[in-house]
């Protein structure tokens, strides 16, 4: 008989919080090791996997995972037989990359990523072992921000269950060989160059693959030059051409970081020895020396219009991860591009960070006033006005001061109803809110603006 689990149920020494995700193979779930006292991922193999492959497999996949000791991959702590369940034990990290918002903001942190992922992989090919799951969702990311490669054990038993083939060719993150069953370490290289891509386009492409992809633009303003040829020839159908493994990937990726430090090191020197003779370079000069053309995107002097005009008052002083136009911490999308997967946790003023949306709190605070999902317990002080202040919760009992932009009162989790206002601004038709010219989204309730999209379609 199947068993089940729920919140709060026990498995051996282990109960059972939350649960984190379902794959092909597996059941994951954050636990409470109730003898160390420590909390721990848990893999529960579900039993239909065990009755598909047999026990044999299922520890033999397991064996596997267990001796791979890298730090760039997620370590197997314990892996046994706990009431008739086959339970993997690994180490429980802040969260997944598909999950990490605040990574796919900075170019930079994703190439720290991709390198540590990297590291992971040429590992487990030197050991002879086949990922053959590799995506956003098993590349787990610490409280450090550091990444691990993670579900070595059952990946092959989940991808045996749930190959997907379309007419076309392939689905998510898997390389076509092996879709077709035939797969290889080249095709773990495939699917992290996929992974990579993503993360810098900020899309997915898809079969064919041909060049440009889905994105190439955006890529190609992010990827650093020096990286480019590494992760195009990683997505290479071409078997021959593409890189054989995640050492040989590693090593291109390695020797694309040298030449970029030492292109970096040499610019430097010649600015600083021409500034010595001539004085410092403008903006401008700098920028048609590195090859920029001088011609500027009608979207950046959108975006600069609106930085002067309204930036200020709408505190616009951040990035969208997705398209670079100026977005506020309290805004719930990109006015520019539509996305709600901003995070601002690295960047807030604020002391504390709102697990659920990655806004910044105060620490007096006993909700998250972007999305009011958060539960923080206040330290007791009262909460005082500022100057963002605006207003005064009118609920009884309650008086909490609500600054500008607030969704939900911080002290009492009450919805803000009436409008925020900005002179020179008419509001959202959905909202009411405050709505700049051009936008095209509402940076608060996300509706479209079809007038602004259609104009930046053909100015772009």
């Amino acid at each position: 008989m199947t068993r089940s689990f729920r919140r709060g149920s026990r498995i051996g020494k282990y109960r059972l919080e939350r649960r984190l995700g379902d794959g092909g193979s597996a059941v994951v779930w954050q636990a409470r090791d109730t003898v160390e006292g420590r909390r721990v991922a848990l893999k529960l193999v579900l039993a239909s996997v065990v009755e598909e492959f047999g026990k044999e497999a299922v520890e033999a996949e397991a064996r596997i995972a267990a001796r791979l000791e890298h730090p760039r991959i997620a370590r197997v702590r314990n892996a046994d037989w706990i009431d008739s369940t086959f339970v993997i034990v690994t180490d429980l990290a802040k969260s997944s990359l598909d999950q990490a918002s605040s990574v796919k903001r900075s170019p930079d942190r994703i190439l720290s990523v991709v390198l540590d992922v990297a590291e992971g992989l040429a590992h487990a090919h030197e050991k002879g072992v086949l990922h053959r799951d590799v995506k956003p969702g098993n590349v787990l990311i610490d409280s450090g921000g550091r990444a691990a490669l993670a579900d070595f054990g059952t990946a092959r038993l989940a991808q045996l269950r749930t190959r997907i083939v379309t007419e076309a060719g392939t689905m998510g993150y898997m390389a076509p060989e092996q879709a077709y069953g035939r797969p290889c370490f080249a095709s773990d290289v495939f699917s992290l160059g996929l992974t990579a891509y993503e993360l810098w386009a900020g899309q997915l492409p898809g079969w064919p693959f041909e060049w440009p992809f889905d994105g190439a633009k955006r890529f190609e303003l992010r990827c650093p030059d020096e990286v480019q040829p590494v992760i195009k020839r990683a997505l290479s159908l071409n078997l021959d051409r593409r890189h054989h493994d995640g050492v040989e990937f590693l090593n291109s990726l390695q020797g694309a970081l040298h030449k970029r430090e030492r292109v970096a090191l040499a610019g430097a020197l010649v600015i600083q020895r021409k500034g010595q003779k001539k004085g410092q370079r403008t903006s401008g000069e700098s920028q048609l020396s590195r090859g920029v053309s001088s011609e500027r995107d009608p979207f950046e002097f959108e975006v600069g219009w609106f930085r002067k005009r309204f930036g200020a008052v709408l505190e616009a002083r951040f990035d969208c991860y997705a398209c670079d136009g100026p977005i506020s911490e309290s805004m719930r999308h990109c006015p520019w591009c539509g996305s709600d997967q901003n995070a601002f946790g690295e960047v807030t003023s604020y002391a504390l960070v709102c697990p659920d949306c990655e806004r910044g709190v105060r620490a007096e605070w006993s909700a998250c006033p972007t999305c009011s999902k958060g539960r923080f317990v206040p330290n007791g002080r009262p909460l005082s006005s500022g100057k963002r202040t605006e207003r005064m919760c009118k609920r009884q009992g309650c008086g909490a001061p609500i600054d500008r932009f607030m969704h939900y009162c911080p002290g009492c989790k009450d919805r803000v109803t009436r409008p925020w206002r900005v002179k020179g601004l008419k509001g959202c038709t959905r909202c009411d809110w405050p709505m700049a010219p051009r936008w095209r989204f509402c940076g608060w309730c996300g509706r479209r603006n079809a007038q602004a999209l259609a104009v930046g379609r053909g100015r772009r």
